[in-house]
């Protein structure tokens, strides 16, 4: 029997494209320690800087470098890094 539903059909698109996002998935796995140990290595520099880097009014510390901007916020030890948005307004 053939057919929809009755086989295993092999289509060589989808098999290329699922090889390719298994091995961009397994990448980025492989760097999930390493980014994570990155962060706690991060989280714990701004800690040792903040009283030169200091919190606004509600409890996020905010760093900026380079075109990012870094912010830590108090209650959930949050962190963010992300790129820093121009303001187009000339006002």
């Amino acid at each position: 029997m053939s057919g929809p539903g009755v086989g295993t059909a092999s289509i060589p698109e989808i098999d290329q494209l699922a090889d390719v996002y298994v091995k961009e998935r397994d990448k980025r796995v492989r760097q999930t320690p390493k980014e994570s140990d990155a962060k706690k290595e991060l989280i714990a520099a701004l800690h040792r800087h903040e009283k030169t880097i200091g919190r606004d009014e509600k409890g996020v510390l905010r760093y900026d470098y380079e075109g990012l901007v870094i912010e830590l916020s108090y209650a959930e030890e949050k962190l963010k890094v992300k790129k820093a948005v121009e303001d187009d307004d000339d006002d």
